[in-house]
């Protein structure tokens, strides 16, 4: 719902429900929708042939998630409601479990035909939506279900037709539901219930929105730096196959012109990384020294002592709730523990596992509103409080690389999925041996894949063997980043990303890396990674 990013002469009208970008995106979004049911499809018909149960369905499903590497597992279920097979092995538990009594197991039964779902809390353990396909033999079997974040398959479609322009997209269920919003705080929020949404002229639109498939109006709301309202110009079409009914907003600021300006009259920013952990040193002093109160109050402070050029001081709580963002004070009371960057690493809540830790370094991609909102590298540092909140800055890391398109993270994602598969298929020490071997398929120059038990034991590293068997939980880089702990910690939480500088046998150099990772089991995971 936010902000701009060039002059305002410079902007072309928007164009109606038919313009290029909101266009492109409901097509978009039905493509990838329509992919997902073409999977879904052959898998059904597989499974049809071969039973539920059979090898040949498994690994028909194993491809489907192969396909679509942002889809987080798949089930399939019987007529009478029962797990009998789940992809992939991270979810076997849920095999054999009766799920009858969920509305969507019902609701795939009764009408036996294709369904996209709306959000829901999934067995897997997270909300999401799944795509479902109905598997027939001479009578009704069950359906195969693909689980998956709805902004994960939207996403996919939005950022490369909103990166680098003054255009934002949002993306709501007619429930008021958002799916998706190039501001990720606005993801999973409802537009008619959550707090901020409740200005009487906001709720009319809203309401408008939802209720018309298509159409453009205006309405205010707050810019893409959270420093004040701003006019947004909308116009909305609709996506959506097999029940779905996706509203697709496309939004621009009226005030562009006046914003950019006093964007580009910023400095830019300067200070080293010793300069700014000495800064957020002394905040955590000042902190532990005053109440709370009176400490949040100070970092709040757009012109108070905690705000020194391009440094300012931010603080949290260790579950991610914003306390203290004297630029952004709009989400201050917001959790951030699930916001993403463009690369899809999850750097609040890494923040929270390094602070818990008893803070050191982030890496993440933010945009710099000193030039013009930019995607950059960005250098965090936290320190605890105490044990219930942290604070921390960051500096820009101008001129390195930040270049991971969608593209290039599915594929990785892919490489780290086969790697996880063939682990679960094989077992621990034939997989590591075959990840080890620079003569096989897992050591492909820098897309190599590594292993690491869960306490931090390199378990398979194949251009740095002397380092297998170490433990490397304390390992570091050169801007202090404990990368095996961000790692592990990302594994722990079901597979992720994580942004790391680290040798690059391609080049004989350091260089930045986004690397994913995906547990194996609870005991060990593999990844690999993509340098910049």
């Amino acid at each position: 719902m936010l902000g701009a990013g060039c002059t305002e002469e410079s902007l072309p009208p928007l164009q109606g429900a038919g313009g290029p970008v909101l266009q492109d995106a409901v097509s978009g979004i039905n493509d990838e929708l329509e992919s997902v049911r073409a999977s879904t499809a052959e898998d059904a018909r597989v499974l049809g042939e071969t039973g539920l149960t059979g090898a040949a369905g498994k690994e028909a499903i194993r491809q489907t998630m192969l396909t679509h590497p942002w889809a987080e597992s798949a089930l399939v279920i019987a007529s009478d409601g029962v797990v009998v097979m789940a992809v992939p092995d991270n979810y076997a538990d849920l095999v054999n479990k009766n799920v009858s009594s969920q509305p969507q197991t019902e609701r795939a039964t009764r009408e036996q035909k294709p369904i996209v779902s709306e959000v829901f809390s999934l067995e897997e353990g997270f909300s999401g939506i799944t795509q479902s396909y109905p598997v027939s033999g001479t009578e009704y079997l069950g359906y195969v279900s693909l689980a998956y974040r709805p902004d994960a398959l939207i996403g996919r479609v939005i950022a490369p037709l909103t990166n680098g322009t003054p255009y934002d997209i949002w993306v709501t269920q007619t429930d008021g539901t958002v799916l998706y919003d190039t501001t990720p705080e606005e993801i999973g929020k409802n537009l008619f219930s959550d707090p901020g949404y409740q200005s009487a002229r906001l709720q009319e639109a809203f309401t408008r929105i939802v209720a018309e498939p298509s159409g453009s109006l205006e309405y205010s709301f707050w810019d893409r730096s959270w420093e004040r309202n701003v006019t947004k110009e909308a116009e909305w079409g609709t996506a959506g196959i097999d029940g779905a009914e996706w509203r697709v907003v496309v939004t621009r600021s009226t005030d562009a012109g006046e914003q950019q300006t006093a964007i580009r009259e910023k400095s830019p920013a300067a200070d080293a990384a010793d300069e700014m952990k000495d800064f957020v040193a002394g905040a955590a002093l000042y902190a532990r020294e005053n109440s709370r109160t009176d400490a949040l109050a100070v970092f709040n402070n757009p012109d108070g002592e905690f705000v020194r050029d391009e440094l300012y001081i931010f603080a949290y709580d260790m579950n991610g709730t914003v306390l203290a963002l004297p630029f952004q004070q709009a989400l201050i009371g917001t959790d951030r523990s699930g916001v993403h960057d463009s690369s899809g690493v999850a750097y609040v809540y890494s923040m929270s596992r390094v602070a818990a830790e008893g803070g050191g370094s982030v890496y993440y991609v933010y945009p710099n509103p000193a030039n013009g909102y930019a995607e950059e590298l960005k250098l965090g540092y936290v320190m605890p409080v105490d044990g219930t909140w942290f604070v921390g800055s960051g500096i820009y890391l101008p001129g390195v690389g930040t270049g991971f398109d969608t593209h290039v993270r599915e594929t990785l994602v892919q490489r780290v999925k086969s790697a996880r598969d063939y682990a679960q298929e094989h077992g621990r020490e034939a997989a590591c041996a075959a990840f080890n071997d620079l003569s096989g398929e897992f050591a492909d120059g820098g897309a190599y894949i590594f292993a690491y038990s869960a306490n931090g034991t390199m378990l398979a590293l194949p251009y740095q063997p002397e380092l297998v068997g170490t433990n490397r939980l304390e390992f570091e880089d050169r801007y202090g980043v404990a990368v095996t702990m961000l790692e592990s910690a990302a594994a722990e939480a079901g597979g992720g990303f994580v942004y790391v500088t680290y040798y690059n046998p391609d080049t004989g150099l350091d260089g930045l890396k986004l690397c994913y990772v995906a547990p194996v089991d609870k005991e060990w995971f593999v990844g690999s990674g993509v340098y910049a």
